[in-house]
């Protein structure tokens, strides 16, 4: 009788084990068939892929903002950084895929995809400023928090690829640096 039980538990655990080879062959399987695109000649833009799985570079904006970036902060305040106009020209995807060039340096921030706020036909986002230190930080309520995977490398520049880790909801994006004067903006119907 114990024997049994053994024989029982031990084709439950070869089956358990069978299932999860199984879920790793198709899960490397699916990942082989994903595209992935070769770094572009431009890498100061940021790219996506259009339906022939070319890279398609996203457009420009200027921010305005009553913070001024470059200077250090006399105090800590919060503010807006605003994009004129109700809509960006660009509409993607909701799990639309992301590549960028970001510099693999001490002090150097990965562009970060953040969600932006309609205000009287112009498009905010919220941010902050602390006394002593030059920049901003958006407001982390805003941020999408992206997976991000490095697909090459060269001297202390990386490729990558920035995805949502969920869907993003319908609205309006941007893509913001550590500058006002290039950001790239989308939106999700």
């Amino acid at each position: 009788m114990l024997e049994r039980g053994r024989r029982g538990h031990l084709r439950a655990i070869c089956f358990t084990v069978q299932l999860l080879l199984l879920g790793l062959l198709l899960g490397s399987a699916s990942r082989a068939q994903e595209f992935l695109p070769p770094p572009p000649s431009d890498h100061s833009l940021i790219y996506t892929l259009d339906g022939n799985n070319k890279l398609t570079a996203l457009p420009f904006e200027q921010a305005e903002s009553p913070v001024r970036p470059s200077e250090v902060a006399k105090s800590s305040k919060t503010s807006y950084l605003e994009l004129r106009g109700e809509h960006a020209a660009t509409v993607l995807a909701p799990t639309q895929r992301l590549f960028v060039f970001v510099t693999d340096r001490g002090g150097a921030h990965t562009p970060m995809i953040v969600w932006l706020t309609p205000h009287r036909g112009s498009r905010r986002v919220t941010i902050t400023t602390e006394r002593g230190l030059a920049g901003f930080a958006v407001s982390s309520d805003q941020i999408v928090k992206p997976a991000v995977r490095g697909l090459s490398k060269t001297g202390d520049e990386v490729f990558m690829e920035l995805r949502p880790r969920v869907s993003l909801a319908p609205g309006e994006y941007a893509i913001i640096g550590s500058g006002l004067d290039r950001v790239a903006t989308f939106r999700v119907q």
